[in-house]
């Protein structure tokens, strides 16, 4: 693929996926579940710890900053606004697609952030597709080490890449090179859909293959099926993608059957993504098993006004997560895990 292609491309998604139009109808879930509220919660709020930790490194509140950008000089200062306010709020952030770091080099810079946020996770970035690519292990590593990564993304995203033009549809082997991603990587694989869910079925093979971290990017946040679908129209194939762009299995669906069917315990972390628009939302999704939320879109909206507005929204988070655990007489992260409910229609 041209630079000119991957550059144009990678300018496109990020201006499609700040427009509410890119925004899945249907819900996440989360508001078929409802804590039930604590009279006597018998707690000091100052003393609420929100606190964790992701690959030995503490968080502030249980949150990554969603991967989105990579490859322009747009997403360049999008990653320096990222890893500033991440570093400043204590959360972790997970890179854009690095894919054009390997193919242009000088593109590298883009996502060394390192310098900006040295003491939170921050996490490389590759497609499934890419893994099988010759020398697809190789660049992995690759990623790790440009970025100065404490982990990797790999996302799978097939229903995007078929609808993309020129989209990566070779997809034979995928599972296989995750596996052998698992054992040549010195830090943890992460590997995530893109806003159409992992089911129990995908859940269940990357688990067997080693797979300790599921994120699971569910229905109800952004369609990248719609994305691609915008982006089709110059073709006039835009059709043939529009059937799709609420496919997918939302995020507490997700959650509750990966939970029944593949025997999850400590060795499986759930990384709960797929419309987390607020503090609350990382509570529920706490409550429903998941130990860390990941967002895009606010964060995107917020980290294109200024450094200052994201690092706000971030804090606005954990201060609702404190609030819910408050009134859920929750002191912290694992008693938010075994709040009542009074609805959970779901489950």
């Amino acid at each position: 693929m041209s630079k000119s292609t991957i550059n144009d491309r990678k300018r496109e998604h990020l201006s499609l996926a700040g427009r509410p139009s890119m925004q899945m109808s249907i819900a996440n879930g989360l508001d078929t579940l409802q804590f039930e509220p604590c009279a006597l919660p018998e707690l000091d709020f100052d003393e609420i710890d929100t606190r964790c930790s992701l690959v030995g490194k503490e968080l502030q509140q249980p949150l990554i900053i969603a991967s989105m950008s990579g490859g322009t000089r747009a997403s360049r200062q999008l990653n320096e606004i990222f890893a500033a306010a991440a570093e400043r709020a204590g959360v972790a952030l997970g890179l854009g697609s690095m894919r054009i770091a390997i193919e242009q080099p000088e593109q590298c810079a883009t996502f060394q952030v390192r310098s900006i946020a040295p003491s939170i996770p921050i996490f490389a970035n590759i497609g499934g597709a890419q893994l099988i690519q010759p020398n697809g292990i190789d660049n992995a590593l690759r990623c790790i080490d440009i970025a100065e990564a404490d982990g990797i993304f790999v996302h799978l995203n097939p229903l995007q890449e078929v609808l993309q033009v020129q989209g990566d549809t070779q997809w034979r082997g995928v599972l296989k090179a995750i596996a052998t991603l698992v054992t040549h990587a010195q830090v943890p694989v992460i590997v995530k859909e893109v806003g159409h869910g992992i089911g129990p079925s995908t859940a269940k093979k990357l688990a067997e293959i080693g797979v300790r971290y599921l994120d699971i990017a569910g229905a109800g946040g952004t369609s990248w099926a719609a994305i691609e679908t915008e982006r089709s129209r110059i073709d006039n194939n835009a059709q043939t993608g529009e059937v799709f762009h609420n496919f997918g299995i939302n995020l507490c669906d997700s959650l509750r059957l990966i939970q029944q069917q593949c025997n999850v315990d400590e060795s499986l972390t759930l990384i709960a993504s797929g419309g987390i628009r607020s503090g609350l939302d990382i509570a529920k999704t706490i409550r429903l098993g998941a130990s860390f939320a990941s967002a895009a879109s606010p964060m995107l909206a917020a980290a294109q006004h200024s450094e200052t507005a994201l690092t706000e929204l971030l804090q606005q988070w954990r201060r609702q997560l404190q609030i819910c655990c408050f009134i859920t007489g929750s002191a912290s992260l694992s008693d938010l895990r075994h709040a009542p409910l009074v609805k959970q229609s779901l489950l």
